[in-house]
């Protein structure tokens, strides 16, 4: 695969806009051991383990478990020292395995049969050798995502044990210092007790602690594995921080990325980019995401005012419907071609994690969603919109009249008025993805239809949901946009709240309440 002509004007601009990295330093609260507890969601709960004074001399196979109380994204650096057994000094190398937990179950359980399909590389384990005692303010070269730091003696000799001192965590991010201010409730109304209330504002407790670890020099998607930049995931962690931290600067930079390393000499986006040791093109494409850049473009000019950045990147977004086009029959149907994800190109199709998910409706959507962002996009830059060439007319049209009909297509495809509700695919699968998407692109003949379309894919007990927060957070939106902010708010409180009661410091790329083990790579420990 031969990556597109990078262009360097918008990598230019992107590098200028590259932040500076703030520091917070923090000390563990305890030492901690990790008990199995059939009662706890993830299997594990922590007991204390002494004080952090009372760490005697460490041998082969002896381990301590720092906590340090809540999530970062960091560094980790600690004085060692030898305890002798005579009067010789240190006669070796002293081996150790430190381990970074995100939860318990990282530092409780061994990485040895590891299944995901995903690089072992990615899990957070390190042994390192230490040659010379003491060794003071040794500070370890990998950023790490983390609460408990597991440190395993491996080897040392005969004549001498270790401990440790002043072990020190060192967080890093782009955002700023000081968290906004706590989750209000002014309009809320009565319908949230005192109990939810308390519930929603731990979840944006752990909401602004998730954002703050993504954001670096670019929004990562996830700190402790991949570090990488998403078009999807870079849309709503830009959204978060509109709302939050009031960080433009950083979107700004992912969006010049994506523009200035394109897939292919044609201008199709990539879905990632590596932005380490240089920025560089990311090795493929996503069709929802690639429709998705318009959206996130849009979001950006609305909340900066920065209409020169979406001149300068408005011909890009413009361009990606072009792409996909030839993807719909003659009658307007979208049909997602027969290829696995491993063979890159156009042929990958997101939209969540579920692997029974049909995604033919869900993606016939997000094209209207998406063709409508970039009409008002080009509205409020007051740029001409292109014109397409659908299968149904030899003619090229231009975006309202493409769009009108979508979404005639759309509702003769794939709305069942027998069910009041938005299927997909030859088996008239019954999703929440697809009714999400659907009320998003403004499908639904009304708001009263798009509401009762939502209701009874929520409530059917056989629907597909959904396995990441990255749908289940569509499927809010689709709920706030229908009128319906008590369905979302209650939903916000299950989901995200099931994973604060599972012990959650940070939210999880891929969450089942029902399976809490499960994980979409095949092993829980890959999760970011």
């Amino acid at each position: 695969m031969i990556p597109g002509a990078p262009n360097e004007h918008f990598i230019a601009i992107a590098e200028s806009l590259k932040p500076t990295l703030n520091t917070t330093k923090s000390s563990p609260l305890r030492l901690i051991k990790c008990i199995a507890d059939e009662n706890a969601i993830l299997g594990w709960a922590a007991e204390d383990a002494g004080k952090l004074d009372d760490i005697k001399s460490l041998r082969d196979g002896d381990e301590i478990i720092f906590d340090f109380g809540t999530h970062r994204a960091g560094f980790f650096e600690f004085d060692i020292d030898a305890v002798l057994t005579g009067v010789e000094p240190a006669d070796a190398p002293v081996r150790l395995k430190i381990v970074f937990g995100e939860v318990l179950n990282d530092v409780a359980e061994s990485f040895d049969d590891y299944k995901a399909w995903i690089s072992k590389s990615w899990l957070p384990e390190e042994i390192i050798n230490i040659d010379y005692l003491p060794a003071l303010k040794y500070r370890m070269s990998r950023r790490h995502a983390f609460r408990y730091i597991k440190i395993q003696v491996i080897s040392t000799s005969l004549r001498f044990g270790v401990t440790f001192n002043n072990p020190t965590a060192y967080a890093v991010s782009s955002a700023p210092t000081q968290d906004p201010s706590p989750l209000s409730f002014s309009k809320a109304g009565d319908w949230l007790s005192e109990e939810e209330k308390t519930k929603l504002r731990k979840i944006d407790e752990v909401s602004l602690r998730t954002l703050r670890n993504c954001m670096h020099t670019v929004y990562e998607d996830g700190p402790r594995r991949d570090m990488r930049l998403w078009i999807g995931d870079l849309r709503l962690q830009a959204l978060c921080s509109y709302a939050t931290f009031k960080d433009y600067n950083l979107a700004k930079r992912c969006l010049y990325l994506f523009a200035g390393l394109p897939f292919n000499d044609e201008g199709l986006l990539c879905a990632c980019v590596y932005e380490k040791p240089v920025p560089k093109f990311g090795g493929n494409s996503i069709v929802d995401y690639a429709m998705l850049f318009a959206v996130t473009l849009l979001d950006y000019v609305k909340a900066s005012g920065d209409l020169k950045c979406g001149e300068d990147l408005f011909p890009i977004a413009s361009k990606q419907f072009s792409f996909f086009a030839k993807n719909f029959t003659e009658d307007l149907r979208y049909i997602i071609p027969e290829r696995s994800m491993s063979d890159g190109g156009e042929g990958w199709h997101f939209i969540d994690w579920q692997p029974t998910l049909d995604k033919e409706s869900s993606e016939h959507a997000i094209m209207i969603y998406c063709l409508k962002a970039t009409q008002e996009l080009a509205e409020k830059l007051n740029l001409d919109t292109p014109l397409f060439i659908l299968p149904d007319s030899p003619s090229a049209a231009p975006l309202p009249d493409i769009v009108e009909r979508l979404i005639n297509a759309h509702r003769r495809h794939y709305f069942d008025p027998s069910r009041g509700v938005f299927v997909s695919g030859k088996d008239r699968q019954l999703s929440w993805a697809a009714n999400a998407w659907a009320v998003l692109a403004g499908v639904p003949e009304s708001k009263e239809a798009g509401a009762r379309a939502m209701q009874i894919a929520y409530e059917t007990k056989n629907a597909i949901t959904g396995m990441t927060p990255y749908l289940h957070h569509y499927l809010c939106e689709a709920f706030v946009a229908i009128g319906q902010e008590k369905f979302a708010v209650k939903h916000i409180i299950d989901y995200w709240g099931s994973m604060v009661d599972a012990g959650a410091e940070t939210f999880w790329e891929g969450w089942d309440p029902k399976q809490p083990r499960s994980s979409p790579y095949g092993d829980l420990h890959s999760n970011s």
